[in-house]
């Protein structure tokens, strides 16, 4: 997701209007994977030819973008003018196929976008060679067309010339209210994808502090990673708690995961004795699955926070910031057993990452609070707790367990204590 349009204000509720730009991955089911991989070759070929130009003439750089473009078609492809004088063009296309237009523009845009990226001031300081040019094709209208549910036509070259070729896909269902953009190819040893922009209206941009003079209400979520995947609070301005959401997938999630893990310990086992060759495609196959499995609950989540959100009407919601560092003093909050073994991914981290693009296209703002003491400290009288499962006593050197007790006898689950942390930190911030 990407990109806020000029602010717009919706005459009925007053909220600024914009939109989203959402990405959908669509594999195509590519006969001609060959054609695919010449076409990528093409086109990077012709973006080489124009950073080429833009690179020995950097003034040409000074121009607008639509400037430019038509400044190197016509240094490129020549004028009328210059055909019925018979004159060839200075950085004529050669030993090429002949490159249709909107192909050609796409390549142009590319190597505009390379050249202005470049850190170095002289000719060949900061920019790529030849070889580092990996430019993904980007299909404009004149180009791709017959885009259906299930099938899309692409011009692509097959080595003699350009043909329409149809290729079914697989993907998401791109919505109907949706504006779709350019279309991205994206080429890998054993696969091709279509990557479609899709422009999406946004019925609510406002930044937090606009937004916090009208809503009455926040949502501040807690990520344990437990049996209890999420829990949220709904918080009124004065830190009153008005609501709870406990989220419970974590054990359904663990026993696929410990499922897959098995199969992963049995193939380490027989290594020995099996086909090395086997034995790997079944190590791959095993972390493919464990991914899949953690980007399914991680949807799965981010959605059901999402819902609960919209039902209770909460225009914002409030998420730890684990993009930065974290406090060794909070490694406990997010499960030793994650930081150790690289096969468990940690949950809470692509639930806010997921959570963050879908809670925009609905017009709920994601804001995150530093994760400084949010889980070892009372949401009451900030005191410094202890933690315990029943039947157990309570202890300030035990991180795991699901209950706290803190010294002025505030008590409760540590989850629904970290979440309150989390909402008042912000309440009180702003």
């Amino acid at each position: 997701m990407k990109g806020i349009s000029e602010k717009e204000i919706d005459t009925v509720t007053g909220a600024e209007k914009g939109f989203a730009i959402v990405t959908y991955r669509m594999r195509l089911y590519d006969r001609h994977h060959n054609w695919l991989m010449i076409t990528k070759q093409i086109y990077n070929q012709v973006v080489w030819h124009y950073y080429q130009i833009l690179t020995e003439e950097l003034s040409l750089l000074e121009q607008s973008n639509f400037l430019l473009l038509r400044l190197l078609e016509k240094m490129t492809i020549g004028t009328k003018e210059m055909k019925e004088r018979g004159e060839e063009p200075a950085w004529k296309l050669e030993n090429l196929p002949k490159i249709p237009l909107y192909f050609r523009r796409a390549a142009i845009n590319a190597a505009i976008g390379l050249a202005r990226s470049g850190k170095g001031n002289e000719k060949g300081k900061g920019f790529p060679q030849a070889a580092q040019v990996n430019c993904s094709p980007v299909f404009y209208k004149g180009m791709y067309r017959e885009f259906q549910q299930d099938s899309i036509q692409i011009k692509v070259y097959n080595g003699k010339k350009w043909v329409w070729m149809v290729f079914p896909y697989v993907g998401n269902r791109i919505p109907k209210e949706g504006a779709v953009l350019s279309p991205a190819l994206k080429i890998e040893k054993d696969a091709a994808y279509l990557h479609v922009p899709v422009r999406i209206q946004v019925q609510d941009i406002r930044t937090v502090k606009e937004r916090l003079q009208e809503e009455k209400a926040i949502c501040a979520v807690a990520f344990p990673d437990s049996d209890c995947l999420a829990v949220c609070v709904i918080l009124e301005k004065n830190g009153r708690v008005i609501g709870n959401y406990f989220i419970h997938r974590g054990k359904e999630r663990d026993v696929q995961r410990q499922r897959v893990q098995k199969r992963l310990e049995k193939s380490k086992k027989s290594r020995q004795s099996g086909n090395q060759k086997k034995q790997a495609f079944e190590n791959r196959s095993c972390y493919r699955k464990l991914k899949q499995i953690n980007q399914y609950y991680a949807h799965k989540v981010s959605r059901e926070i999402l819902e609960y959100c919209k039902k209770n009407q909460i225009k914002m919601i409030v998420v730890p910031d684990y993009e930065n560092s974290i406090p060794f003093w909070e490694f406990s909050y997010l499960h030793s057993r994650v930081l150790v073994n690289r096969f468990y991914h940690w949950q809470g981290r692509a639930i806010i990452q997921l959570l963050k693009y879908k809670a925009f296209r609905e017009g709920i703002l994601v804001t995150t609070v530093r994760p400084y003491h949010i889980s070892d400290s009372c949401s009451e009288c900030g005191s410094k707790i202890q933690r315990y499962n029943e039947g157990h006593k309570a202890s300030q050197n035990y991180y795991g367990g699901k209950l706290f007790i803190c010294p002025n006898g505030h008590r409760g689950n540590a989850a629904w204590n970290t979440a309150k942390n989390i909402g008042r930190y912000f309440l009180r911030r702003y």
